[in-house]
């Protein structure tokens, strides 16, 4: 199937190509508007929307492409072995098929695995639960979190819309610190940061922006978010920009509950 949409891609004009792009997404868009978080990304798993063999759980081409995760996997551990996290809880939010976090979790003292998609937290519980690593059905735009010290939000929130995103913030300062991943276009292509979108499968460095938390309408407190690893994207069909991965740390204060507060409800 890769080769013949590399033969189209070739011999198809390019705009006819960002043409047909253009329709699928409005056709996705319109199908999201209508469902619950809940319903997109359970169709998504359940059709194989990101990839993976009929009847599996697959969650693309962002936890599966080794020139991303291998330098994420490896930067990260570094950073938990920094933080303490061998005797601490550390919540991976948006969890998915497991594939990042079991590379992680035994550098937690305890790994909680959160999802939406309950069949497949179903599945992740049954097939690599234990005492040390368990796994949770959670909404995290309306539902309360799990306690932990570290939490992982790893290219989650660029799925959800800037309300459902400024609904999950206040809730991450629950936690020590934060590991946060986002996908951005590459240097001079981005359009314009935070564009809104509704929740689904698509993400926004396909129309030149990106979820950069450190600006409005979010504008976490930038004394607080640094810069932990960058690689370039990949995985995007054609022409598309692959753009680059960031990784953050948002170290979390106490009296940043009040501010996120604000920021969540202004």
């Amino acid at each position: 199937m890769r080769g013949l949409r590399s033969v189209i891609r070739q011999v198809v004009p390019k705009p006819l190509l960002s043409a047909y792009r253009e329709y699928r997404l409005a056709k996705s868009t319109r199908r999201a508007e209508r469902m619950s978080a809940e319903e997109v990304f359970t169709d998504i798993y359940f059709n194989n929307r990101w990839g993976g063999s009929p009847g599996s759980f697959c969650s693309g081409s962002g936890s599966h492409e080794a020139s991303i995760v291998s330098p994420y996997i490896a930067r990260v551990k570094q950073e938990l072995h920094l933080l303490g996290a061998a005797s601490m809880t550390v919540v991976d939010l948006g969890c998915g098929d497991f594939s990042v976090g079991r590379q992680l979790a035994s550098a937690c003292g305890r790994y909680v695995g959160v999802d939406i998609v309950k069949p497949l937290i179903e599945y992740n519980l049954n097939t690599y639960g234990t005492p040390q690593i368990t796994f949770r059905h959670v909404n995290m735009i309306t539902d309360e979190l799990p306690n932990g010290d570290i939490c992982m939000v790893r290219q989650v929130l660029q799925h959800l819309s800037n309300s459902e995103i400024l609904a999950v913030l206040p809730k991450l300062f629950k936690y020590r610190w934060c590991v946060i991943t986002e996908h951005h276009p590459s240097a001079g292509r981005l359009i314009r940061p935070n564009r809104d979108k509704p929740h689904g499968g698509d993400i926004r460095v396909t129309r030149g922006s990106g979820v950069y938390l450190d600006l409005p309408p979010f504008s976490v407190p930038t004394n607080r978010y640094r810069s932990l690893l960058e690689v370039p994207g990949a995985g995007l069909e054609g022409d598309i920009d692959p753009g680059v991965i960031r990784t953050f740390v948002l170290e979390t204060k106490p009296e940043a509950h009040a501010l996120i507060g604000d920021i969540a409800h202004g």
